[in-house]
């Protein structure tokens, strides 16, 4: 209810008229804006709202239930951005009926879009909800973690590439989360194995183009080096069983920047 609203907003404004804040951030459906949500909010200092738009293919929405279209989602995105609001996106690769092709069909209308920044978040199943009672009955099937990886990651490299920010990929871990799960993409580190992956395929890519009697050195940040090894060494462990083992170094430096890296053959 708007007095709701109004009465939430206005007891922040004390902190923004002080100093301590600068701005509010809220999340909301995108059809919860209109023209006079959007003056609601600027007038009472919002200056961040994520959408959940989750996709924007019409048939997918109609068939995960959220009472939504894609035209809305698009309408409420130009409506936050013209009242002078940095807009953000969530998007959900595996819900009901989204295949590979319209998933990144909506990643490319979000490119286009050049939202402030973006979440991703792989569809998992909860108890006590409709997907759950789909899921049960054999008509609904969660990605699996390496599908959610590897989907997410070629997402966030197209966003990162068009330089709009990933600024979360996978829930934020919970104990509700942990009790309330059933099935699904789901791992409290899911960001990280993305990076992971990433990595993988930059240095395995490097790796190929050795001649038979090179090696290669990497020099990394030393902010990276989790990463670049992987969980529990798992990208080590793969890069060995492609046939390169003994053939590259990883030599962390603190003077580098985070995210590159230096090949040197030797």
């Amino acid at each position: 209810p708007s007095a709701n609203q109004i009465a939430m907003l206005a007891a922040v404004q004390p902190y923004i008229a002080g100093g301590k804040i600068d701005c509010i951030r809220l999340s909301t459906r995108p059809d919860c804006i209109d023209t006079e949500v959007c003056r609601l909010l600027r007038d009472f200092r919002v200056g961040v709202v994520e959408l959940g738009v989750q996709s924007l293919n019409d048939e997918v929405l109609a068939e995960s239930g959220r009472g939504h279209d894609a035209r809305q989602a698009l309408a409420a995105f130009a409506l936050l951005k013209a009242a002078g609001m940095e807009v953000g996106l969530q998007m959900m690769p595996g819900l009901p009926g989204e295949s590979t092709c319209s998933f990144f069909r909506g990643i490319n209308r979000v490119v286009r879009l050049k939202p402030g920044f973006v979440r991703l978040y792989p569809v998992v199943v909860v108890r006590d909800s409709g997907l759950a009672e789909r899921y049960r009955q054999g008509s609904y099937r969660p990605l699996s973690l390496n599908q959610a990886i590897a989907l997410t990651g070629l997402a966030y490299t197209k966003l990162q590439d068009a330089g709009i920010r990933v600024v979360r990929m996978g829930l934020q871990p919970s104990d509700s989360l942990d009790k309330s799960y059933i099935a699904g993409p789901y791992h409290p580190a899911f960001g990280e194995l993305v990076v992971s992956r990433l990595w993988l395929r930059r240095i395995r890519a490097r790796l190929a183009q050795l001649a038979p009697d090179e090696n290669l050195c990497l020099h990394i940040s030393h902010r990276d080096h989790g990463a670049v090894v992987g969980m529990k060494k798992s990208n080590i462990r793969r890069l060995n069983e492609l046939g390169f083992s003994g053939r590259f170094t990883i030599l962390p430096d603190k003077s580098m920047a985070r995210g590159s890296i230096k090949y040197v053959v030797c």
